[in-house]
């Protein structure tokens, strides 16, 4: 059917052109004048009359240029070019559209990008485990990619290309889903007219832990909170890494050497200073400040705690450089100014004048209870709507909305 349509269109496209164009004009009358001639048509007045009509000059002029044997060259390469369009739509077709054109690293740990297509040259990055890159140019052996901001060489055995990559992350990489709408309700159960826990606003970004319940996937929010949104607001995807490049390499374990250095001189200070509390500290407990501890206004708390976003999350960890949990490192930055509070979130709310959680202002704590009745998580407040806070195992420290789930409660530490 498609080919039938393309064939008319072409002859007539091609009889019109044969009127309008080269000097080739035809006159319906003397053509079918010349056709009873030779007897292969009887003319009518009627007859007549259409053919002097524009409409019966160009039905005409398709009868000529048909027996003129020049459309069927014509339709051929037309019909042939049709052929190739469609046959490269098929095969550009993709399983995974978003890995089209890319690769991922198929290594235990990483391997290493080279400014040239050779295993002697220079190691310009590395390509992490599960990271993928954009293919500028493949080769047979080697091929140039581009990924953060690292351009450089990678042997084909140890990547995986398109499809291939999309499988293995499929069965190996974890999934990240981003909300798409304004504010979103999380739910207990994968059910619209299940219990609502918490809200979550539009762009934030959670880890999927399950994605099989039809129209509903399950994320985790913080800690170990969890819930379920429907798919329909938001957009699902692969949680891959990208090169690192060898300058930011180097001055990442510069960084983390230093924060370690501060973090052993912490800790011969807490040698010598008393900042506990009990985890049922009353409401309005009084907090204990070393005066001899550094001072520090909101702006250097804050500044203080930014250090170790990147750093790892640990359950029931303290330590800034080598892993917290979110009161964990609620405690440990406010001890770095000589305030002491204790290892619980539910504890924390208690220390300090509580605010409103429109009210904050940097250097704040806020709160969350997770949708049940006992808060479960906290963090610092940082301004402009932001808080900083151990939240996940796969995130660690990170910088996040501070409604990315709604807050339950503030409290204010600082003067």
């Amino acid at each position: 059917m498609i080919r039938k349509i393309f064939r008319n269109t072409a002859v007539v496209a091609a009889a019109v052109a044969m009127i309008l164009q080269s000097g080739y004009v035809v006159n319906a009358t003397e053509v079918t004048a010349e056709a009873d001639q030779t007897g292969t048509s009887e003319t009518t007045g009627i007859e007549n009359t259409y053919n002097t009509t524009a409409v019966g000059g160009i039905d005409v002029a398709i009868n000529a240029y048909l027996a003129s044997g020049a459309a069927d060259e014509e339709i051929a390469a037309n019909t042939a070019a049709l052929d190739v369009d469609t046959v490269t739509a098929t095969e550009s077709t993709a399983r995974y559209p978003q890995l089209e054109n890319k690769l991922m690293a198929d290594v235990t740990d990483y391997m290493n990008i080279r400014s040239e297509a050779d295993a002697e040259s220079e190691a310009v990055g590395k390509l992490p485990h599960g990271a993928v890159a954009t293919v500028l140019e493949r080769g047979d052996e080697w091929t140039k990619i581009e990924s953060g901001s690292v351009t450089g060489y990678v042997k084909n055995e140890y990547v995986l290309f398109g499809d291939d990559a999309g499988d293995y992350a499929e069965e190996n990489c974890d999934k990240i889903a981003t909300v798409t709408t304004t504010t979103l309700k999380v739910r207990e159960e994968a059910s619209a007219d299940s219990t609502c826990l918490t809200m979550i606003p539009e762009g934030e970004t959670y880890e999927v832990i399950s994605d099989e319940e039809e129209g509903w996937t399950k994320v985790l929010i913080s800690d170990d909170f969890t819930g379920y949104v429907s798919n329909e607001f938001i957009d699902v995807e692969f949680d891959l890494g990208k090169a690192i490049s060898k300058e930011e390499e180097e001055a990442e374990i510069a960084r983390q050497a230093e924060l370690a250095r501060q973090a052993e001189l912490e800790r011969q200070a807490a040698a010598n200073r008393t900042v506990s509390a009990p985890a049922s500290a009353p409401v309005q407990q009084n907090i204990q400040v070393d005066t001899s501890a550094v001072s520090g206004t909101r702006a250097d708390v804050v500044n203080y705690a930014l250090q170790f976003v990147g750093n790892p999350y640990v359950y029931g960890g303290t330590s800034l450089t080598n892993g917290c949990d979110c009161s964990g490192f609620t405690m440990s930055v406010y001890a770095h100014f000589g305030i002491g509070i204790c290892h619980a979130s539910y504890g924390q709310v208690n220390y300090g004048t509580q605010v409103g959680i429109y009210e904050v202002q940097p250097g704040d704590l806020l709160f969350y209870n997770n949708g049940g009745s006992r808060i479960s998580h906290v963090a610092l407040y940082i301004g402009n709507g932001q808080i900083v806070h151990a939240s996940t195992e796969r995130t660690g420290i990170i910088v996040s909305n501070a409604y990315y789930q709604t807050p339950c409660a503030a409290t204010r530490l600082l003067p």
